[in-house]
């Protein structure tokens, strides 16, 4: 008897000693696709986002981006307090309309902010198509964005500036107060998601509509959601030089131009993020242009690499379907 509680003892000692190697060995995190749930296969997340099994980050609120049903790259993005405020960052591409309306509707019909980042067509065409649809059956309180004068697009990328003529048009469809130039360092309060302007639109000459981007932090439930549209190196050197790493830091990015020339691996490093969100198709997210992984000549291979090497353990990709966080 006495053999056999020592064998005992050793075997709870030795189920000890694993359960606290399992617990802080990093492994990769990933959602799980159909309900945008974390599936954790190990520990290592510090205090600032509690994440574990059947945790919820955003105690009662959510994050959705949304996936493009054109297999594009695009970005739309939902933030939802837990009272129900909606704001709604960018929107996709016009074929984008039907669905993204389909989870306004879903979610009471009604967005409190629209947040663009840069007139592109797969980051405003849903919004423009909403806003010149009088049956949406949505409402908007108020749209935040900075334009750069019409003769600016028409010299840089002269293929678009009809575009953003359409998204001025369609702008001009809502009230006058509820359109908002937003300017660097200003905050908005919506319900209880706080929005900080992190630059005005750098109007450069290389890839320029892109470079112009505006970059937004959230606050969503104390987490941080740094939104960086299509943002290119040029641009994030330029963020990176009007900011410390501290103003940058935060838990959640979105990835730069969809994961691929954008920002450089300093930025990233800067802003230390532990979920990364990609608005990438399969495609891109895999660099295939069609003769299997690696093929293409898009960065996002080399992009997953640097978060990797960074220690981001979620990776969210609306290759998976839409994605939501809670």
């Amino acid at each position: 008897m006495k053999q056999f509680n020592i064998w005992k003892k050793i075997a709870a000692c030795l189920l000890f000693l694993n359960i606290v190697f399992t617990a802080f060995k990093p492994e990769l995190l990933t959602p799980n696709a159909s309900a945008g749930e974390m599936t954790v296969r190990s520990m290592g997340f510090g205090p600032a986002l509690n994440i574990g099994p059947g945790s919820k980050i955003f105690n009662g609120g959510s994050l959705s981006l949304l996936a493009d049903y054109d297999n594009r790259q695009m970005l739309s993005m939902i933030l939802q307090d837990k009272n129900g405020a909606l704001v709604v960052i960018d929107g996709g591409w016009d074929i984008n309309a039907a669905h993204l309306t389909d989870v306004i509707r879903s979610r009471g019909g009604h967005v409190s902010g629209w947040f663009i980042t840069h007139p592109h067509s797969d980051h405003i065409g849903a919004l423009v198509q909403i806003l010149n649809n009088p049956d949406s059956q949505i409402t908007i309180d108020h749209v935040y964005y900075s334009l750069a004068d019409q003769s600016w697009y028409e010299t840089v990328e002269p293929s678009r500036a009809d575009l953003v003529n359409s998204l001025r048009a369609a702008l001009a469809t809502l009230p006058a107060e509820k359109l908002h130039t937003v300017q660097k360092d200003q905050e908005i309060q919506i319900g209880q998601i706080k929005a900080r302007v992190l630059n005005n639109p750098y109007l450069l000459d290389a890839t320029s509509v892109n470079n112009s981007s505006v970059a937004y932090q959230f606050l969503l439930n104390d987490v941080s959601i740094l939104v960086l549209g299509d943002m290119g190196p040029e641009a994030g050197q330029l963020l990176l030089s009007e900011h410390t790493a501290a103003e940058l830091k935060s838990d959640i990015v979105q990835m730069s131009h969809h994961g691929q020339y954008g920002v450089s691996r300093e930025v990233y490093a800067a802003i230390d993020p532990k979920i990364a969100l990609w608005p990438c198709p399969l495609w891109l997210w895999n660099n295939d242009n069609g003769g299997g992984t690696g093929s293409g000549d898009w960065k996002t291979l080399e992009t997953r690499k640097w978060m990797e090497e960074l220690g981001v353990k979620v990776n969210y990709c609306i290759k998976d379907g839409d994605q939501i966080i809670y």
